[in-house]
Order: C-alpha cells, then structure tokens, then sequence
C-alpha cells in the first residue's frame, strides 16, 4: 500500500525541518527505526512486525520545482484502514512541521499490489490461457520460454467526476514464484488542486481499495 502527494511550494528540508519533523511524528504515535535527514530529503523506515517507509523531498530538481510526501507499507499485514490511519497521522506532523495556507496538491497517486495464489500450474497460464482463451502454440513463435507475463489497462478518467481519476492496472504472473499472480490498482489523480484543499488520504486508499474489490476481482473472476 503506498500514497504519493506532489506539492507546490518545495518544502524546506534541513536540520531544524527534520528535527521537527521528528518530534511531530512521535508525538502523533508514529514510531519507526531509522531516521535518516539527507540534503534536500529525509528518509524514515520501520522495520518490524508493520513496516513502513516515509520520504520527505524538499525540491525534485531544478527544473521541477516540487516537494513530495511519499508512505508506503512495503508488507502490510493489517487492514487497509490501520495504513490509512497512520497516514493521516504523518500528514498531520507534516503540516505541523511544515505549515503553509497557499500549498498546493500538484498530483496524487495511490498504489495497492496483491498476490493472490492461480488456479493453475502456472500464473501465466491461467492468464493466457483461461482468461484470455488463447492456447500455449503461438507463444511458441517468440523463439524462447515465457517466463511470464500478463495484462496492463490503462483507464481514462468517468465524465462528471468532480476529482477526475486515471486507474491504471496490472495482472500478471510473479517471476518470484509463478503460482501467484501479482495485480497492482493504480489511481492517480493527474490534476492541480486548488490551493488549500485537503489532501484526504482515507478517502483516496478507500476509493482504491473499493475499485480493487469490486471492479478488478470481478474481472479477475471471468
């Protein structure tokens, strides 16, 4: 589970910002293992039963002059709930640390990535073969064994929504063990928000979470 924000104005990263950065976090029950404060960015991990991963970037580059707040749950072993959470609570050290009426939310993103065990001998099997209809002979044309494979959609944003949504997905087989087909559900919000809008995070991971349940099982299901 992850979540990106891309911000305007850049932030101002540097030992006082990341100092106060720290004690926001404690403060609002965030705990974690490493806080690394580098030039320009700081890097905070947790690494036990609930890891977690939240990078802080003062400017992009020269020539995109952005900020940027990532968290991710790189192995969440809870409820998308517990993740959403914890990521209002590091907004809230965030703003606390680094205050500003007129920032601006540039674009957002929301990444959810499952595995899920196939159905048959291999993931990509069940992709080609059971869900699209194909049989394994013009595979053979590619000159090599497939290692795997599998589907990518990109959709366009619904007609009426008022915070438009591209959804990009992901169905293939998991080269780390190809009796598990990975998915990844992607909604990235690609327009500025107006100044001072809320960032919302719950929202965003539910309406993910919501889309991954409902709309891509069922595909997924045939």
């Amino acid at each position: 589970m992850g979540i990106n924000y891309v911000l305007m104005p850049p932030l101002q990263v540097g030992k006082e910002a990341g100092h106060n950065f720290y004690g926001s976090l404690l403060s609002a029950g965030i705990d974690f293992t490493s806080f690394a404060p580098q030039q320009n960015r700081i890097k905070i991990e947790r690494k036990p039963s609930f890891p977690l991963e939240i990078l802080v970037v003062g400017r992009a580059s020269a020539a995109k002059p952005f900020g940027q707040l990532l968290v991710i749950a790189p192995e969440p072993n809870r409820p998308l709930e517990n993740f959403a959470s914890e990521v209002q609570a590091i907004l809230d050290a965030f703003q606390e640390t680094w205050p500003a009426q007129n920032r601006q939310i540039i674009s957002c993103d929301v990444s959810l990535r499952c595995l899920y065990p196939s159905t048959s001998r291999h993931a990509f099997a069940e992709i080609w073969e059971e869900r699209l209809g194909q049989s394994p002979g013009p595979l053979q044309k590619l000159g090599r064994q497939v290692l795997g494979g599998g589907l990518r959609f990109v959709l366009s944003p619904q007609p009426g929504d008022p915070e438009p949504t591209r959804v990009e997905v992901k169905i293939e087989s998991y080269l780390q063990d190809t009796k598990m087909v990975f998915v990844e559900t992607q909604f990235i919000w690609p327009e500025p928000r107006p100044p001072g809008s809320a960032f919302d995070p719950v929202g965003k991971l539910q309406r993910a979470d919501q889309y991954l349940l409902n709309e891509v099982q069922a595909f997924m299901a045939g």
